[in-house]
């Protein structure tokens, strides 16, 4: 009995190094909920907007991004609206052309380095232009908060191909989910965040 619990033991400490290191740090409960809920509420925003036939582009080197823009798809799904996951990168502009979507959500950070984001994000948003010059745009939250969308500015290419060019982001204040137009203009990046007036309740018959 003593040598099987040991062999027990044994086993389990050779296979726990390797368990370890695939365990993905970014992808525990308190980092992936805060996301699948704020895809639920942009979702129900996007559909009651009227956004159909949307690409949702996830960063490929965040598995943050990888969740997010597959809980955005499916709840998007859910709600009706037609919607594709399209893995960012090499390529991206042909998917898109394979797709032929009418916006294109980018899904970038998922808490991964600053220079890093700003590459793959300024990277894709060529490859975006590639496929439509003037696309609809749909920026992450954490992209306008964190200055992601300034970043582009720098970029001749793209400063000059989207200025003023009306974009739509999202910021969260207590809470609450509030939609951002956003422009670069002349090298600045104008933000208007709007009000979301609650629907008014439709009065029963007598």
């Amino acid at each position: 009995m003593r040598k099987a619990t040991l062999a027990c033991l044994l086993t389990l400490f050779l296979y726990l190094p390797a368990y370890a290191q695939q365990v993905n740090p970014y992808l525990i409960p308190e980092r992936a909920n805060s996301r699948i809920n704020a895809s639920v509420e942009i979702a129900k925003y996007l559909k009651n907007a009227g956004y159909k036939n949307m690409a949702v582009v996830y960063m490929e080197t965040s598995d943050l991004c990888a969740l997010f823009a597959a809980s955005l798809v499916a709840s998007l799904k859910t709600l009706g609206v037609e919607a594709y996951y399209v893995r960012g990168g090499e390529g991206l502009e042909e998917r898109l052309k394979s797709l032929q979507p009418m916006h294109v959500y980018m899904a970038y950070f998922g808490e991964r380095p600053h220079d890093e984001v700003q590459r793959h994000f300024n990277a894709d948003i060529k490859r975006v232009l590639k496929y439509d010059k003037k696309p609809s745009l749909v920026l992450q939250p954490a992209l306008l908060g964190m200055g992601f969308i300034s970043g582009l500015v720098v970029d001749d290419e793209i400063s000059q191909a989207l200025n003023r060019h009306p974009m739509l982001s999202f910021v969260f204040e207590e809470g609450k989910l509030k939609p951002a137009r956003v422009e670069l203009r002349d090298l600045e990046v104008k933000v208007n965040v709007e009000e979301v007036k609650p629907k008014p309740t439709p009065k029963r018959g007598r």
